[in-house]
C-alpha cells in the first residue's frame, strides 16, 4: 500500500488490488475542519495549508502531519478504507473519514505509531532534569478521538534521541515499546557490557508505570562500532508473530583492521527484562581495569549472552578471502534488513560515463545479501549405521536451558548486485532519474521496495520521482513491453490480445489509454456544471512502456520495475459535501480494457466536480521514520518530459454555491501516465 501527498491531495495506491486506480482524499477537508473547530471560518483557505506529510499507514488509517502556519500544526488520522464509515468522531465538525484531529505542541522529531484502536504521537520536546531534551508521548482513542491519559507521558532517563539509530518505538498488541541502545548521556571510560534500555506499558492504562528495564546487548570487547551504519528498529516474525528488535552494527571484530556489518535480532517475548540496577555493577575480578574504578563509576558487567545462528546474520565471514565489492557509507544511500527473508537490502550508487558523453552520471543499484536455511538433519555420530540422521541438537544458554530455534543453521551469505553492468541504459534512467540520486528515502515491504530519488520536479519544489521495485515476477499492468518491443500482458489478458504484431498491439493500447481520458472528460464536463472543470487528460502517447530482461527472474535479484508519476496529472478535484464513500467514475469498456479491468455492467451516478484552487504550495519533505509502521509510503512525485498544464483558476463563489461534489473518489493511477518501466517475467 503506497500513501503519498501531491498538490494538496492524499493519494493511496493498493498494489495488490485495483492497482490501476488510486484513492484520492482532498486536503480542503482538513482546512474546513480547522476553520470550524478553531472558529476561523472565512480566514482559512488552501493557502493556509503550508505542508502535508504522511507519518504512517496501518489498518486502513493514514496519519498526516499538516502545517497551517500561524494557525498551528495538527495530526490527522484519516480512514481510507473502502467501507463507508457510518459517522465521524464525536468531536464537532469532523468529517466522517477523519478519525482524529489533534494539535501538536512540537514537531521536533515527530513520529506516530497506531493500531485500529489507539494512536500515539511522540516528539523530542520535553526537558529533563539534566537539561537535555526527552521524549513526550500522547495517546488517543481512535474511536472517540479523546486522549487516553490526562497529561502527556515523559520518558525520563531514556537517552536515545535519533529515531532509527539510537531509539525506536512501536505499538504491538496494545502495548507501547520504546527501546534505545544508549545507556547515558556521557560515555563511561571503563565499561564491559552494553545493554538495551526498554520502556513498555499498556496504552489503555490511564496511569502507566514508566519503568526502564534492561537486557543484554553486547560486550565491548567484541570491537569498536562504526556508528554511521547503526540501524535500530522493530519487525514481526511472520512464523511466530513475535515482536523482534533488529539492530545493524558494523564492528571492527576483536579490534581488527576490517569492519564487518552484522544484523543482530532479539525476540522481546523471549528476553528476560532486568531492573536497571539488578546485579550488574560487579566487575570481573580478573581484569586489571577494576583498580581504576571508584564510587562515581557507572561500569557494568555481565557474562556474555548466547547468540543463535538464526538471530545473527553477518554480511560475509571475517575470514572470507574472496573479493566482495563493498560500498562506503556515502555510496550506500539507504540500507535495511528483512528478517523474514534473511537478507540485507541496500540502495547503492556508482558513477559511469555514458558513451558519447563526458560528464559522469550516477546510477542506483539494488544490493542484496541473502542466505539460505540448511537442513536440520545431521549425521548421527552415535549410530553404527553410516546413513543414520538426527535433528541437530539445540544450543544451551548460560543456565543450561535449551534455546528455541538454535537447531536452525544457515549457509554463508551471497551478494547480488542488480541491475548488471550490461543492463540497458533505459533501465538505469528509471532507477535514477536524470542521473542524480540525491537524498534517497525508501520503504521496504514484503513484496517490494519503493523509494524517492532524483532531482526536484522544478527548482524549489519538494516533489521528486517515486520508483517502485517489485519482488514479484508476476507483477505487471497493461502496456508494459519487453526488450524486443512486444507487450507483456498479464495472463488474464492474453486471451484478449489483439492479432497483428507489436505495432497493432501498441496502437491498440495507446488508443485505449487515450479513450480513458476522453470518456472521463466527457462524463465530468457535462452541461449541468455552472463552470466546466478543467481536467488534465492522458496524452495519446502515454501508454506505459515496460521491458523484459530475462526469462527466469529471481524474486530477490530480478524484480519487476515501474516508475511512478507522483503528481496527480490525470485529473483534479474540488471541495464537496462530506460524502464518505469512495466512488469510481464510469470509464466504459475501452477504459476497462486498457486498464486490465472487466467491463462493468452498470455504474453508479458520479457527481460533477468544481474546480480547485491552485494556490497550494506543495507538501513538505518527509523523513523516514523507524518502527513497525508497515506498508507506509512517503514521497512526492516528479513530472518528466511533460508539457506543463496551465494553472487552474480559483473557483468563484457562484461555483461553490452551485456545485458540490465528493471529497473522496477514485481516479486513474498516476503511474499510468509514465511511459517508462520494465517488466521482468
Amino acid at each position: 500500500m503506497l500513501c503519498y501527498t501531491a498538490g494538496g491531495y492524499l493519494r493511496i495506491l493498493n498494489f495488490n488490488a485495483q492497482r490501476t486506480t488510486e484513492k484520492v482524499f482532498e486536503g480542503r477537508v482538513l482546512v474546513n475542519h480547522i476553520a470550524v473547530t478553531q472558529l476561523q471560518t472565512g480566514l482559512l483557505d488552501l493557502d493556509s495549508l503550508h505542508g502535508m506529510q504522511v507519518l504512517g499507514y496501518a489498518h486502513d488509517i493514514t496519519v498526516l502531519h499538516c502545517d497551517f502556519g500561524s494557525f498551528g500544526q495538527y495530526v490527522f488520522a484519516i480512514d481510507v478504507s473502502d467501507a463507508t464509515p457510518s459517522s465521524g468522531s464525536s468531536t464537532h465538525g469532523l468529517h466522517p473519514r477523519v478519525r482524529l484531529c489533534s494539535r501538536i505542541r512540537s514537531n521536533n522529531k515527530l513520529f506516530v505509531r497506531h493500531t485500529d484502536k489507539y494512536l500515539v504521537v511522540g516528539s523530542h520536546s520535553a526537558t529533563g532534569s539534566h537539561g537535555h531534551h526527552e521524549w513526550l508521548l500522547q495517546a488517543f482513542h481512535l474511536d472517540t478521538a479523546e486522549p487516553v491519559h490526562a497529561e502527556p507521558l515523559q520518558l525520563q532517563g531514556f537517552y536515545g534521541s535519533e529515531i532509527g539509530s539510537t531509539a525506536c518505538f512501536t505499538l504491538h498488541q496494545d502495548e507501547f515499546y520504546a527501546v534505545t541502545n544508549q545507556t547515558s548521556l556521557e560515555s563511561e571510560e571503563v565499561d564491559w557490557t552494553s545493554y538495551y534500555h526498554v520502556v513498555r506499558f499498556r496504552v489503555d492504562n490511564p496511569q502507566p508505570e514508566l519503568v526502564i528495564k534492561v537486557f543484554w546487548r553486547r560486550q565491548h570487547l567484541e570491537g569498536p562500532i562504526n556508528d554511521a551504519w547503526t540501524d535500530l528498529g522493530f519487525q514481526i516474525d511472520q512464523r511466530t508473530g513475535e515482536l523482534l528488535l533488529v539492530e545493524c552494527r558494523k564492528e571492527w571484530a576483536n579490534g581488527g583492521s576490517k569492519s564487518i556489518r552484522t544484523y543482530y535480532t532479539q525476540s522481546l517475548h523471549r528476553v528476560r527484562l532486568k531492573d536497571l540496577k539488578e546485579g550488574m555493577r560487579h566487575p570481573p575480578t580478573n581484569d586489571r581495569l577494576i583498580s581504576t574504578l571508584d564510587e562515581t563509576s557507572n561500569s557494568r558487567y555481565e557474562e556474555p549472552g548466547v547468540r543463535i545462528d538464526r538471530y545473527v546474520h553477518t554480511e560475509f565471514p571475517a575470514t572470507n578471502e574472496e573479493t566482495v565489492k563493498e560500498y562506503i557509507r556515502a555510496k550506500t544511500k539507504w540500507n535495511r534488513y528483512s528478517f523474514n527473508t534473511q537478507c540485507f537490502v541496500d540502495l547503492v550508487t556508482d558513477e559511469f560515463i555514458p558513451e558519447g558523453e563526458w560528464r559522469p552520471r550516477q546510477r542506483v543499484r539494488l544490493r542484496v545479501v541473502s542466505r539460505q536455511e540448511l537442513s536440520p538433519l545431521v549425521r548421527d555420530q552415535r549410530s553404527l549405521h553410516p546413513t543414520a540422521l538426527m535433528v541437530r541438537p539445540r544450543i544451551r544458554d548460560r543456565d543450561e536451558m535449551e534455546l528455541e530455534d538454535s537447531e536452525r543453521m544457515f549457509s554463508p551469505s551471497s551478494v547480488y548486485l542488480w541491475p548488471p553492468d550490461d543492463a540497458p541504459q533505459e533501465l538505469y534512467d528509471v532507477l535514477c532519474p536524470d542521473g542524480r540520486a540525491g537524498d534517497v528515502s525508501a520503504i521496504l515491504g514484503d513484496e517490494g521496495i519503493i523509494y524517492m530519488a532524483g532531482p526536484s520536479r522544478e527548482p524549489g519544489s519538494p516533489e521528486r520521482a517515486l520508483v517502485f521495485i517489485s519482488f514479484d515476477p508476476t507483477f505487471g499492468f497493461i502496456g508494459m513491453r519487453r526488450l524486443d518491443g512486444t507487450f507483456a500482458m498479464p495472463k488474464r489478458e492474453r486471451k484478449r490480445k489483439t492479432s497483428g504484431g507489436p505495432e497493432q498491439a501498441s496502437r491498440t493500447v495507446k488508443d485505449d489509454v487515450s479513450l480513458v481520458a476522453k470518456e472521463e472528460y466527457r462524463h465530468l464536463a457535462g452541461s449541468s456544471l455552472a463552470e466546466r472543470p478543467k481536467r488534465l487528460k492522458v496524452e495519446g502517447e502515454a501508454a506505459v512502456e515496460a521491458y523484459n530482461l530475462g526469462p527466469s527472474p529471481d524474486p530477490s535479484t530480478d524484480p519487476a520495475h515501474t516508475r511512478f508519476h507522483a503528481a496527480p496529472n490525470l485529473s483534479t478535484a474540488a471541495e464537496d459535501k462530506p460524502e464518505p464513500d469512495v466512488a469510481v467514475p464510469p470509464q466504459g469498456d475501452a477504459t476497462a480494457q486498457a486498464l486490465g479491468l472487466d467491463p462493468p455492467s452498470s455504474w453508479p451516478a458520479f457527481g460533477s466536480k468544481t474546480q480547485r484552487s491552485d494556490h497550494f504550495t506543495g507538501p513538505i519533505d518527509s523523513a523516514t521514520a523507524s518502527g513497525d509502521q508497515q506498508d507506509e509510503g512517503r514521497g512526492k512525485g516528479k513530472a518528466r518530459a511533460r508539457t506543463p498544464s496551465p494553472p487552474t483558476p480559483a473557483p468563484t463563489t457562484s461555483t461553490h454555491n452551485c456545485t458540490r461534489t465528493r471529497t473522496t473518489w477514485r481516479e486513474n493511477a498516476a503511474y499510468l501516465a509514465i511511459n517508462q518501466g520494465f517488466w521482468l517475467r
